[in-house]
């Protein structure tokens, strides 16, 4: 089986800071546009929030959350990798980052980033049961997505998914 194909990775310098004044009513109208699942009006005035502050992380961060519902996924990578660069220790923003790279067809970086992310939140559920996912399904690593299953159960014994984790684990001793 060939290897996973990888994420070519921006690594970006963190942006300089600009006009939060100017930024925050095109912020808010892309918020409000969000809401109201208008999702390209909502892309159009993050974007434009961040030509007024290039550093503001909200708007990358929900830039990234509506192009990755629009499956716009090269947008929604770029607009987390700016958002991680600003607030490294986002655990959203690094779960959502790790999710468009999961969609995009990138598990290992997704399996990396949720690394990283539990690295710093190791009680992050989310992140272990998504990891656990990717290790199964896309990385045939069963035995490191059995340690991450059991971490869920152990977090959180009445998880919605612990019927379907508990039989899995029986099939993968």
């Amino acid at each position: 089986k060939p290897a996973p194909r990888r994420h070519r990775y921006l690594m970006p310098a963190p942006p300089a800071a600009g006009n939060r004044a100017e930024a925050q009513p095109f912020f808010e109208e892309g918020m409000a546009a969000h809401q109201k699942r208008k999702l390209t009006e909502a892309i159009v005035a993050y974007r434009s929030a961040l030509r007024h502050d290039p550093a503001f992380f909200e708007s990358y961060y929900n830039l990234g959350l509506a192009a990755m519902e629009t499956g716009d996924l090269a947008q929604s990578l770029v607009a987390y990798e700016y958002a991680l660069v600003i607030d490294p220790d986002s655990a959203d923003a690094r779960f959502n980052f790790a999710l468009a790279l999961q969609k995009a067809r990138f598990p290992r970086d997704a399996a990396d980033e949720l690394e990283r992310l539990l690295a710093g939140h190791p009680d992050e559920a989310r992140a272990h049961l998504t990891l656990a996912n990717v290790c199964a399904r896309e990385l045939a690593e069963p035995q490191r997505a059995r340690e991450h299953y059991l971490r869920v159960l152990q977090l959180n014994p009445k998880h919605p998914q612990a019927a379907a984790i508990g039989y899995w684990l029986m099939g993968n001793p």
